[in-house]
């Protein structure tokens, strides 16, 4: 019996999302014109303002040694 739930749920959600689907791909088909000088911009804005990437995970980063630093080796770690 669940599943025969289940499966009427999806086949309500369906029936009530295809509809509102078309409606809205006709209508986008209707405005696309309308919307081109929007869609410049955005394309403009995403060319100059790139968004960061997230700093890497502490895991990745390495510690600084002073051999980094100087050149030197550390005389207090054995070779």
């Amino acid at each position: 019996m669940p599943d025969l739930t289940a499966a009427l749920i999806a086949l309500v959600v369906i029936a009530v999302l295809a509809p509102m689907a078309a409606w809205a791909i006709r209508n986008a088909k209707r405005s696309k014109r309308a919307l081109a000088p929007l869609a410049g911009m955005m394309m403009l804005l995403g060319a100059f303002l790139t968004a960061d990437p997230p700093p890497p995970p502490r895991a990745e980063s390495t510690a600084r040694d002073e051999e980094d630093e100087d050149g030197a080796p550390d005389k207090t770690r054995p070779d």
